[in-house]
């Protein structure tokens, strides 16, 4: 149950990127929602790597650090790569 947490985590962090880096239409208001909650349930995934009960079972602070960082990567990272693209 704690994944849906990092889901949380990273969605609220995506929508913080959408309204902090205003992207073109490419990636609208739910599509970087969505894309900061998938980039928190990639952070916290790979915190289960270094953590030996692993990130499902509850919310660990490595769990939460690097759902935060993913969330911003994916969010961002995103979002810089589609500001440059034209529309006909």
């Amino acid at each position: 149950m704690a994944i849906y947490a990092y889901a949380l985590i990273g969605f609220i962090l995506g929508i913080i990127a959408r309204v902090a880096l205003p992207s073109t239409r490419l990636v609208g208001f739910w599509g970087s929602a969505l894309l900061g909650a998938a980039g928190g349930v990639i952070g916290a995934l790979i915190a289960s790597i270094f953590i030996p009960g692993g990130v499902t079972t509850g919310i660990q602070p490595l769990g939460v650090v690097l759902a935060i960082i993913g969330s911003a990567l994916v969010s961002v990272g995103v979002i810089v790569f589609t500001r440059n693209k034209r529309f006909a």
